[in-house]
């Protein structure tokens, strides 16, 4: 059966693609955490202001 040769290749792209959206999504989260926190202060001192 010759696309059972593909099948190693073929597992071994889907686990790359699968290790990359882990660290895309990752990076996400930080990024959404950082702005988060950022915006929380702003509020703070805003009500301070006021």
């Amino acid at each position: 059966m010759p696309n059972s040769d593909l099948l190693p290749s073929l597992r071994l792209k889907i686990y790359q693609n699968q290790l990359a959206f882990e660290a895309a999504i990752m990076e996400l989260t930080l990024c959404v955490e950082q702005r988060g926190s950022v915006q929380g202060k702003q509020r703070t001192s805003k009500s301070s202001s006021e």
